[in-house]
């Protein structure tokens, strides 16, 4: 290309970072899948040290509940945050992937014996009981990884869908900063908060 594609009104967060790309392709007439998706999220999970922020539509991958599982079984393993929606979007996925997700959190809820699972919805005033659609598929880990793409934590998205994510895992101090940021904007949008409030009650947490 002649010119830059990134849009000039918009301030990156990042500059001059590899991003890795994972995807998910599955098997098809002889050609073998990639499952570059899932194993991504398995690694993640395994080296969290400190806390595991997830925004997604979904929580139902068996995979990534068996995870996480054994991360909140652990005695000294990092704090989990899940920000999802309320409920699904009308009666198939009613009966079908809350029906799996509610499983799989009366799991995760059993096996959090230290009380480091937290699993919130967003809510606003107005909204007559009406469900905020989360369609985020986010994963902050550390202030040392994140990744965002087309992935939900679903089965589907593990082995049967096609998917593509990009991470990016911090090599510099600048790179962890921006990704502790990025974290933190996310969570006072949530909060009705400022960033910087965010950032002095984790870090005195």
């Amino acid at each position: 290309p002649a010119r830059d594609g990134w849009p000039p009104a918009l301030r990156p967060d990042m500059t001059e970072a590899d991003v890795a790309v994972a995807r998910t392709v599955p098997r098809y007439n002889g050609t073998p899948g990639i499952v570059e998706v899932r194993r991504l999220y398995l690694d993640a999970i395994a080296a969290a040290k400190h806390r595991i922020y997830v925004e997604n539509q979904y929580l139902t991958a068996s995979s990534i509940g068996d995870a996480v599982e054994a991360r909140l079984r652990e005695p000294d393993g990092p704090e989990i945050v899940v920000v999802s929606r309320l409920s699904g979007g009308g009666w198939l996925e009613e009966n079908t992937m809350e029906v799996l997700r509610a499983r799989l959190l009366r799991r995760l809820r059993a096996a959090d014996r230290y009380g480091r699972l937290r699993v919130y919805y967003p809510d606003c005033a107005g909204y007559d009981g009406e469900c905020i659609n989360v369609h985020a598929k986010l994963m902050i880990v550390d202030d040392r990884l994140v990744r965002v793409g087309s992935s939900n934590l679903a089965n589907r998205s593990m082995g049967l869908d096609t998917e593509c994510d990009l991470a990016i895992e911090a090599d510099a101090p600048r790179l962890r900063r921006a990704i502790a940021r990025l974290r933190e904007r996310l969570l006072a949008e949530h909060l009705g908060t400022a960033p910087e409030r965010g950032a002095r009650e984790i870090g005195h947490a």
